[in-house]
């Protein structure tokens, strides 16, 4: 069986593996780091010192790399590691490391997705995963993924639109995302930022000539001393990474679905319902304002729903599309503990449609003693809410 560059070139090249006992430190935050690590057997953990408690980060298993973010970046150990068992580690030094991103681009994606993973799961514990924070984690991975574009096989480069142009922003936007570290604010404000200072180069192209349609370039002028010069004027200038570092505090209706597991139309929703603070939601003054402009007075005064079709209809959310014919004979037969589930998930648009096809007695109690809210999306909701589409869809031969 072939053996891959990671196991080629540190069999050749590496010291002797070195072995931990449970609990033995194997580096400090704050250290000089000159090597990274693979760990051949066993487990380690990852932690820093917060409020004079060591806080576990996450757990490394055999496969894993650690170290290796300090080490490409030339930082300080932006973390504490020690053995959490009896393990046996390969070092990475730096040549090693600059061997395998000239080796293979496959070696080059693994170290993106390991990188950008592990920026991901330090975030979730909330703290900083690195000396200079997220605009170095960022411009980490715009680094291994543009050699990953640069030093794609000739033959290949011919089958990527566009590839002469550079690497394309949407690409490398979607690559990020999809791993749930950086929201496109994020994205946007860091090459904004790199570009502003001379970093790297970005050039538009018009597909199908609508200037809606504009697909992005990035091409980076030296590759290999992207980033030596970042980090030299990011320790300079600190407008560099200050504008990106504040934005690392917002994130879209889309990026909050993908973190939370829903669905963009799901956190709208929850919106118009008022279930979000309102210190959650706001402009920025200056494009809100400037957007606003152009629309028409009845614009923001005015709201409609864009109509659904019957066979459109999921949930109690839907009901107002529904004729009141329809929907009073769909509910005719519910029992008053049906009812009031489906009024418990529905925004106040919806419960005025379902008062409206019910009995005056139901109606009463529902509005003299409101049940608690639930979510549209419980379990229970949806099989009332099923159960009402199926009769309608019965009722008008779908």
């Amino acid at each position: 069986m072939a053996r891959s560059p990671l196991t080629s070139i540190t069999t050749k090249t590496s010291p002797t593996i070195r072995n931990y006992h449970k609990g033995k430190v194997i580096f400090h935050e704050g250290q000089e780091s000159k090597v990274a690590y693979m760990i051949k057997s066993g487990s380690v953990n990852v932690f820093k010192n917060i409020d004079n408690k060591k806080t576990v980060l996450m757990t490394l298993h055999r496969g894993d790399i650690f170290g290796e973010m300090s080490l490409l970046a030339n930082e300080k150990r932006s973390v504490s590691v020690e053995a959490a068992s009896y393990c046996e580690l390969v070092p990475l030094t730096e040549d090693i490391m600059n061997r395998l991103l000239d080796a293979s681009p496959v070696t080059i994606k693994k170290i993106v997705e390991l990188l950008a993973e592990r920026v991901l799961r330090v975030d979730n514990e909330a703290v900083t995963v690195a000396e200079g924070g997220p605009f170095l984690s960022l411009a980490t991975i715009l680094d291994l993924a543009y050699k990953d574009y640069a030093y794609i096989p000739r033959d290949k480069k011919r089958e990527i639109e566009n590839y002469e142009m550079g690497l394309s922003v949407k690409s490398f936007t979607e690559t990020v995302k999809s791993l749930a570290v950086f929201s496109t604010i994020e994205i946007d404000s860091f090459l904004h930022t790199i570009f502003k200072f001379r970093l790297i180069d970005i050039k538009s192209k018009q597909r199908s000539g609508k200037s809606a349609f504009v697909e992005r370039y990035i091409k980076i002028p030296d590759f290999n001393e992207f980033m030596s010069s970042l980090r030299k004027l990011y320790s300079e200038v600190k407008e560099l990474g200050a504008d990106v570092e504040y934005k690392m505090n917002f994130m879209t209706f889309s990026d909050l679905a993908v973190r939370t597991g829903s669905r963009p139309e799901f956190i709208y929703n929850k919106v118009m319902k008022e279930e979000f603070p309102e210190n959650l939601l706001f402009f920025n003054r200056a494009k809100a304002i400037n957007w606003s402009k152009d629309k028409e007075p009845d614009f923001f005064k005015k709201f409609k729903r864009p109509k659904k079709s019957l066979n459109e209809i999921d949930n109690v959310d839907d009901f107002v599309f529904i004729d009141n014919p329809t929907l009073q004979i769909a509910l005719k037969d519910f029992n008053y503990y049906k009812i009031s589930v489906l009024y418990s998930a529905a925004d106040e648009q919806n419960k005025k449609k379902i008062v409206l096809n019910i009995n005056r007695k139901q109606a009463g109690i529902l509005q003299s003693e409101p049940p608690a809210a639930r979510d549209v999306s419980d379990l229970e909701v949806l099989e009332c809410s099923d159960e009402v589409i199926d009769i309608i869809k019965k009722l008008k031969g779908l």
